[in-house]
C-alpha cells in the first residue's frame, strides 16, 4: 500500500508475474473476451519472446478489484540497436551502455500488438480516478522491475489528456504514427481501386502488379503456419535485420501460437516464387477494419517481384474482398503507405527516461528522424471523391 495522502491510502496494488498465478478476481473484474483474461495472456507467455517477462497489475479499491493492468519488461540489448543505422558514436555508446547496465524498460502495453487494451477499469470509476490508479501500477510495476524507462502505448483515449496535463515527465514521442485508409464503398473489387487513383500513381500501380504475376500467392491454414514456423520466421528476420530500433523480436512460435488461439481473426499468406517461399504478410480481422500484422520477405527477390508494394497492394485488395471500411497498415514505412492513399493517426504514446544517459541517448535518435520528417503528408494517390472538391 502507497501512503502518500489519505484517500491513496484507500488503494493497493498487487503485482502478479505469471499469468498462471493470477487470482479469481482477476477474470472476475474483466468483461468476456477482453485480451487481460488469464488464458489469452497465457499465449504470449508461451510464445518465449525473446528478452521479455511480465508483470500484471491487479488494483484494488476499498478492498474490492477494480482494475487490471499488463505490463511487458523488455531487458535492452547491444542488438536492438543496428549499427548500420547508427553513427559510430551512438552504436559505440549504446553497445557500452546496453551491456554494462542491462537497461530495462516498462512497457504499458504489449510491444507487439496495437489493436489490444493492456488496461482495464471498473467504469463506475471516472476517467480520472482510473488514471490514478494506472499511475499507481506503473509506479509500483516499475519499483519491481528496476526499469530504466516507462513507455505507455495504445493507451484508452480518455487517459491522455491526464497524461498530457498531469505527468509532464512524460514525453510525447515524436512520429508515432498508424498509416490508415478509408475503404470506399463504391471499390467491389481492385479494378476500382486503380481507377480511383490519380494517372501517374494508377501508372505505378500497373507497372509493380506485374512483378506479382510471376508468383503465387496461398492462405496458410493455422496447420500450415506451424509447418511453415521456420521459413516464416526467417522471412521476417529479414525484415527485423533491416530496422533501425529493434523493440523486441519475434519468437518462431509467436505467429503460429496466434493463429492457433485465433484461427478466424488472424490470417496468414504465403508468396511464393516456382514453388520457393520469397514472402508472407499477415492481418487481422476486425469487426470493420482489416489491420496489416507482420510481414516478412525475401530481400535478393524484392526489387524484381516489388514484393513489399505489392504486398500493400494485395491488403488493399483483402480489405476490399472482405468487406472492410478501414485498412490498418501500422507504423512503418509512412512514405510507401502514403503513396497507397493512406492518411496518418496520430497515436499518443508516452515515454518517461528518469535515467539522464539513457533520456540523452533517446534524444539524439529522435533527433535522427527529423530530417525530412513529414514530407510524405504531400502524397494525394486518390482522386477526390465527387462533391469533395475545393
Amino acid at each position: 500500500m502507497n501512503h502518500c495522502s489519505p484517500q491513496k491510502e484507500k488503494t493497493r496494488v498487487v503485482l502478479f508475474e505469471s499469468s498462471e498465478v493470477l487470482p479469481p478476481d482477476w477474470d472476475t473484474l474483466l468483461p468476456e473476451g477482453h485480451f487481460l483474461k488469464k488464458g489469452q495472456l497465457s499465449v504470449t507467455e508461451k510464445a518465449n519472446l525473446p528478452d521479455l517477462s511480465y508483470v500484471y497489475a491487479l488494483i484494488y479499491h476499498n478492498g474490492k478489484p477494480v482494475a487490471a493492468s499488463y505490463f511487458q519488461i523488455f531487458l535492452l540489448k547491444h542488438y536492438h540497436l543496428d549499427r548500420n543505422h547508427a553513427t559510430s558514436t551512438q552504436h559505440i555508446a549504446w553497445s557500452t551502455f546496453s551491456k554494462m547496465l542491462h537497461p530495462k524498460l516498462l512497457v504499458g502495453g504489449h510491444l507487439f500488438r496495437h489493436d489490444i487494451c493492456s488496461y482495464y477499469w471498473d467504469t463506475s470509476f471516472s476517467a480520472f480516478e482510473a488514471y490514478n490508479f494506472y499511475r499507481a501500477a506503473i509506479k509500483k510495476a516499475t519499483r519491481r522491475s528496476g526499469a530504466m524507462a516507462v513507455l505507455v502505448k495504445d493507451m484508452d483515449e480518455t487517459l491522455v489528456p491526464y497524461f498530457q496535463n498531469y505527468a509532464p515527465e512524460y514525453k510525447l514521442l515524436r512520429n508515432d504514427i498508424s498509416m490508415e485508409m478509408d475503404v470506399d464503398s463504391a471499390w467491389q473489387n481492385i479494378k476500382d481501386y486503380e481507377k480511383a487513383l490519380k494517372h501517374k500513381y494508377a501508372q505505378r500501380y500497373r507497372k509493380i502488379k506485374a512483378g506479382w504475376e510471376k508468383v503465387e500467392v496461398r492462405e496458410l491454414s493455422a496447420e500450415d503456419v506451424w509447418k511453415e514456423k521456420e521459413t516464416i520466421y526467417q522471412l521476417y528476420h529479414n525484415i527485423s535485420l533491416n530496422q533501425t530500433v529493434r523493440l523486441g523480436i519475434l519468437s518462431p512460435d509467436y505467429l503460429p501460437l496466434l493463429g492457433q488461439e485465433y484461427p478466424d481473426q488472424l490470417k496468414l499468406w504465403m508468396v511464393y516464387e516456382e514453388g520457393k517461399a520469397v514472402a508472407f504478410f499477415s492481418a487481422w480481422l476486425q469487426e470493420n477494419a482489416l489491420d496489416m500484422f507482420y510481414i516478412g520477405m525475401d530481400y535478393s527477390r524484392n526489387e524484381e517481384l516489388q514484393l513489399y508494394f505489392n504486398i500493400l497492394f494485395f491488403s488493399v485488395e483483402q480489405a476490399i474482398a472482405q468487406g472492410k471500411t478501414k485498412l490498418i497498415l501500422g507504423r512503418t514505412a509512412l512514405e510507401a503507405k502514403a503513396r497507397l492513399g493512406c492518411r496518418p493517426k496520430y497515436l499518443s504514446t508516452y515515454l518517461y527516461i528518469p535515467n539522464r544517459i539513457l533520456r540523452t541517448f533517446v534524444n539524439s535518435i529522435q533527433e535522427n528522424v527529423k530530417e525530412g520528417e513529414g514530407a510524405w503528408e504531400n502524397r494525394h494517390p486518390l482522386k477526390p471523391v465527387a462533391g469533395t472538391e475545393k
